[in-house]
């Protein structure tokens, strides 16, 4: 019996594994940290350190596939128009 449960336990950690690879879950992408997308943020002039969408952008950058799409979108410009755009359709954005 004992031999029985290591197994099926190897087999659902292998299986957890493999989903875990190839969701992308724990791979870090190159300029997704908060600390480099912020760094880009604070180097857009129309940011007002302490206005509100400020605020806004530090909470909502916590979260991983946020950062990624910041870095996906490219053009600093167009970043900038979606952060304001998240930021205006806040109530539903969850966090």
């Amino acid at each position: 019996m004992g031999a029985q449960l290591f197994s099926c336990l190897d087999r659902l950690v292998d299986i957890g594994s493999t989903r875990i690879k190839s969701s992308g879950f724990g791979i870090k992408k190159k300029g997704c940290s908060i600390e480099e997308v912020i760094k880009e943020f604070h180097s857009i002039e129309e940011v007002v350190l302490g206005s509100e969408l400020y605020c806004f952008a530090t909470e909502f950058f916590m979260v991983r596939n946020r950062r990624e799409i910041w870095v996906a979108i490219g053009d600093k410009e167009r970043k900038f128009q979606w952060l304001k755009l998240m930021f205006e359709r806040r109530s539903n954005v969850k966090p």
